[in-house]
């Protein structure tokens, strides 16, 4: 009787610590944080898309620089040789002049809108995949959390970034077709 009675109060016990470290388990949950600006800037589509916008920003900005250069030669014109213009050249010229500053102004706004819509296109593109590649990589590795990474975070130990990590996967998962090679001659 001896023996079962211990039998059953150390079965007891041990129910009871394993029960006791189920849910210490639980409590632990891991976390992790991701920086998302690394992330877009990091994988290959993100640096394939970037690149491409960046060379369409760029193109258009010389676009601009011609403009702006016309202007500027169309306002030396105009302060060199005032003086000597009839009135109605002269009102000719400066609406001229007010009208390329105007043409030009817009122009760069909507580059810098075109831009920005661009950017949250891929960015809207992009995030769908980043959540899911991060959703799956906390299944499956047991965080019950991932946070992104900002300015405002006060601390985090380095080890819970899996930035690199979601890189590499998204990477995999979304493979980026290599440039065509140009024709020959």
């Amino acid at each position: 009787m001896k023996i079962t009675r211990m039998t059953s109060v150390l079965l007891l016990l041990t129910l009871v610590l394993f029960s006791g470290a189920a849910v210490a388990q639980e409590i632990a949950t891991k976390i992790a944080f991701v920086n998302t600006t690394e992330i877009l800037q990091g994988t290959a589509e993100g640096k394939a898309e970037l690149a491409a916008m960046e060379q369409y920003v760029s193109s258009t900005r010389s676009e601009l620089g011609g403009q702006n250069a016309e202007l500027e030669d169309l306002k030396k014109t105009y302060n060199s040789q005032m003086r000597m213009l009839n009135p109605d050249t002269a009102a000719e010229m400066q609406r001229q002049i007010s009208e390329k500053e105007r043409t030009l102004r817009r122009a760069q706004e909507d580059l810098e809108l075109e831009a920005t819509q661009r950017q949250n296109q891929l960015l809207n593109k992009m995030s769908q995949k980043i959540r899911a590649v991060i959703a799956e990589y906390a299944e499956q590795n047991g965080y019950g959390a991932v946070f992104l990474d900002s300015p405002s975070m006060p601390f985090y130990a380095e080890t819970l970034n899996i930035t690199g990590t979601i890189i590499q996967i998204y990477d995999q998962k979304n493979p980026v077709a290599a440039p065509a090679a140009p024709a020959g001659p």
